[in-house]
């Protein structure tokens, strides 16, 4: 009898595989197909998530107010969120009324004193500092006022800035109205929650699901606590430095840098620029140099990584600088802003996940290996 060139069981895979293949690949098609209907789901499941994840996040951060205030005998629960809830408003209220106007006046001070100056430097004494020189300024002045390229990227700026203003102000402003209702049930039956999202898994996983989900709620949790602590510390500094160096618009400079900060490593490349621009612009008006604020930069930088760090942030991810910066580029890309600002707690959890696992992996090879494991 003659011998088969392929045997039987792996012909059986390969059949096996390639009807895989192309059911999935019909899956594929058929999902193209319905491109529109698919968009509409993941916009519904977007406007749902924005909301949910928001209320979710400030929950971790308030939540431990309110048990830090129950172990202090201050209670029922809506005694210690009623509290709560008013200290937060008190605080965005406060900052609201004695910040705010500081801002707004400094913002319209710039418009009535600083634009029309800083408008007349680009257009026409940029020319005589341009670094290579001004005959090279002359030349791409001219292409560019002959290929129009800044009203041409005005006149398609526009229109996409008014739509993606108006794509993101509703969700806004619908996540705003929503929000503070939402986050008192999240508070209010914050145990709760966890036990019904718990009854829903197999009762062979609970444990372990419950035991990762703490981990996660304390990692996420801590950077969040701490992060916000470290804007303001680091920000309230920065205006105060500001203000003794004699820069203009300190308030507006010393916001950026505490809203920036929670951008690892360029927060503080990106808050720099700004304040180093406009101080060169306005050489020989009496404020700092350009030289001056970069210097006031490095060391409030030295300050945060050497100072605020270690007090502010008590739970550090504990995560190399490499890792924080792969994770920006590739969390940005994926879910832009959003992935930017939390590019280091999603690193943070996927290391506890990793963690995790691999301690159970470590516990169930321990329980394989041990003398009463073993089979009669």
């Amino acid at each position: 009898m003659k011998k088969r060139a392929i045997p039987e069981d792996t012909l059986n895979r390969i059949i096996k595989f390639l009807a895989i293949g192309l059911l999935g690949l019909a899956i594929l098609f058929m999902m193209i197909q319905f491109n529109d209907f698919w968009k509409w789901i993941a916009d519904a499941i977007s406007a749902v998530i924005v909301p949910v994840t928001t209320g979710y996040l400030i929950a971790l951060i308030l939540f431990p107010l309110i048990r830090y205030l129950e172990k202090k005998g201050i209670g029922p629960r809506g005694l210690s969120l009623a509290i709560v809830f008013l200290i937060a408003i008190g605080l965005v209220f406060s900052f609201f009324f004695f910040i705010g106007p500081l801002i707004i006046q400094e913002i319209t001070n710039f418009f009535n004193n600083d634009f029309n100056m800083i408008t007349a430097y680009f257009s026409e004494g940029l020319r005589d500092d341009f670094i290579l020189g001004p005959e090279l300024y002359d030349q791409v002045a001219q292409y560019v006022a002959e290929t129009d390229l800044i009203g041409s990227f005005l006149n398609g700026l526009l229109p996409s800035l008014v739509a993606y203003l108006s794509n993101v102000l509703v969700p806004m402003i619908t996540v705003v109205a929503i929000l503070p209702v939402m986050l008192i049930y999240y508070l209010k039956d914050y145990e709760n929650i966890a036990e019904r999202l718990r009854s829903i898994i197999p009762p062979k996983h609970e444990k372990n699901v419950a035991d990762l989900g703490s981990r996660l709620n304390q990692t996420i949790g801590a950077f969040l606590r701490g992060q916000l602590l470290l804007m303001v510390a680091i920000g309230s500094v920065a205006t105060i430095v500001y203000k003794l160096i004699g820069l203009e618009y300190f308030f507006v400079f010393g916001l950026i840098v505490g809203i920036t900060n929670i951008i690892p490593y360029f927060g503080s490349i990106i808050a720099v620029i700004p304040p180093v621009i406009y101080a060169a612009i306005t050489t020989g008006s009496g404020g700092p140099g350009p030289i001056i604020i970069i210097i006031v930069n490095i060391v409030l930088q030295f300050v945060e990584g050497n100072i605020f760090q270690p007090i502010i942030m008590s739970h550090q991810l504990e995560m190399h600088p490499l890792i924080i910066i792969i994770s920006i580029f590739f969390f940005g890309s994926l879910f832009g802003l959003f992935g930017v600002v939390f590019a280091s707690p999603i690193a943070a959890s996927i290391r506890v996940l990793i963690q995790f696992f691999k301690e159970r992996r470590k516990e169930k090879d321990m329980t394989l290996t041990s003398p009463g494991s073993g089979s009669g």
